[in-house]
């Protein structure tokens, strides 16, 4: 299946796009479409340890599987106060 990541901030900069498309197969994971977005823009790989995929605009467990309707955005890491 094909999805599309929403990228913010830092990630979208490096990417040089506000999204990615990649493709995983049907029933993928979390995880494994954060691997199938590094095969996809491999500027993004180092930072998708300590990111975040936001999943119907809430953050969800590595082992989630995604839809192909699902909202996907990785939110990297933030501070402030």
């Amino acid at each position: 299946m094909r999805v599309r990541v929403l990228l913010f901030g830092p990630e979208a900069v490096a990417a040089g796009a506000a999204f990615i498309d990649a493709e995983a197969e049907e029933g993928a994971t979390v995880n494994q479409i954060k691997a199938a977005v590094a095969r996809a823009c491999p500027a993004l790989a180092p930072v998708l340890g300590t990111i975040r995929l936001a999943v119907n605009a809430a953050f969800v467990p590595e082992d989630r599987v995604i839809g192909p309707a699902d909202e996907l955005a990785l939110i990297g890491l933030v501070s402030g106060g």
